[in-house]
């Protein structure tokens, strides 16, 4: 017999549990609609999903999505206060403004009337904030055409046309030889003067009448055979003019000896040959010696001399022989010329008698390089 309706027997707590919350976790996954009324989903289940009540406890069968609510709430919040933001910001764009003068953003603070008429909103200043505002408008008109007015000029207007200017060019080297009377001694220095002033601490040396001026010299002398001369004894001559050359120089000045025949026969006091050295009194004492010591013998080789002489690049070389064989040939001298480059040669000729070729080697050399030749008949030499 079935039994009656009153008295349906209790159904297990669990399979309540679980028929009751079934359709709630549907529910509360998005699967499902609101559980009805009799689903048994209590009334503070439905409180707390509207937001109008706390979270069910644990023991209400069913896992409550709890918090969502109240994110919902705060991202709609953050909405609001971000729009309203935009709003504030968008009205304030128009007052800001940048200074003409300096760059930097500006804004305008003042009192505004605000009248409602219908829908609209306006906003009216006074008189006073009206005319400072027209005032500063007209300011940056007036700067921005003052800048617009302005002229351009080319950098190199303010710069001198020409070398006169700066006082270094033809001009300038004219006005300094060629002064004007007014000017006299008190101006600038004539050319006589500027000559001497570049001249102070030179020295000028003579060998038998050849003369050179400068700080460095070299001496190249023909000590072959033939420069001894018979009783005459040409190369003691040449020394003797040597040493007077020797005791016209300073300190300051430089020098070198080379006495050569076949070879060359280089002043060495330092022990590094091929060099010009200062004229010190010891130096020139141990140039004394060397030259004593130095004795006509051997043949003649002109052009190994000279070419070392001019890599020692004095101011000025005095070149003596006799114009003994073997003579220098065009192509040694122009190459000697070459080498030069600006180096005074003089020439100083050893022979009997009257001159035999006035346009031997040794003077197309001397002209080749700015010098002077001399001719010494030795025949009268000690007369």
């Amino acid at each position: 017999m079935p039994p009656e309706e009153g008295n349906k027997p209790l159904e297990n707590s669990s399979d309540q549990r679980e028929r009751v919350s079934s359709p709630v976790r549907e529910h509360q996954s998005g699967r499902g609609p609101c559980p009805p009324n009799g689903s048994g989903l209590s009334e503070s289940v439905r409180e707390h999903e509207s937001g109008r009540g706390p979270c069910p406890p644990s023991g209400s069968g069913f896992r409550p999505r709890c918090g969502s609510t109240g994110l919902k709430s705060l991202g709609g919040s953050v909405l609001v206060h971000l729009v309203l933001l935009a709003g504030i910001l968008f009205w304030l764009g128009p007052v800001m403004r940048t200074d003409v003068s300096t760059g930097e953003p500006t804004a305008e603070v003042g009192i505004a009337l605000k009248r409602q008429e219908g829908e609209k909103t306006y906003f009216e200043t006074g008189e006073a904030e009206r005319a400072e505002a027209e005032t500063v408008a007209e300011s940056a008109v007036d700067r921005e055409a003052a800048l617009g007015e302005s002229t351009w000029s080319e950098p190199t207007d303010v710069l001198p046309r020409s070398l006169d200017a700066l006082g270094i060019g033809p001009a300038a080297s004219e006005a300094v030889e060629t002064p004007s009377a007014q000017q006299g001694t008190k101006g600038r220095p004539d050319g006589a003067a500027l000559r001497e002033k570049m001249a102070e601490g030179r020295a000028r040396v003579g060998i038998f009448g050849a003369e050179g001026e400068g700080y460095k010299f070299a001496f190249v002398f023909d000590r072959s055979s033939s420069m001894d001369g018979g009783r005459r004894n040409a190369l003691r001559a040449a020394k003797a003019q040597l040493l007077a050359a020797l005791e016209g120089l300073e300190q300051n000045h430089q020098f070198q000896i080379i006495f050569y025949n076949e070879r060359p026969f280089v002043f060495n006091p330092t022990g590094q040959a091929g060099k010009l050295v200062f004229a010190t009194d010891r130096n020139r004492a141990m140039a004394r010696k060397f030259i004593g010591s130095i004795t006509a013998a051997g043949g003649t080789e002109h052009e190994q001399p000279l070419l070392m002489a001019l890599g020692m690049r004095p101011d000025v070389i005095f070149f003596l022989t006799d114009a003994d064989e073997p003579q220098m040939t065009a192509g040694q001298l122009a190459s000697i010329a070459r080498k030069a480059a600006g180096i005074t040669i003089h020439t100083i000729e050893f022979g009997y008698g009257p001159q035999q070729d006035a346009n031997n080697f040794l003077v197309r050399l001397a002209r080749q390089n700015g010098g002077k030749h001399t001719y010494i008949d030795i025949s009268r030499l000690g007369r």
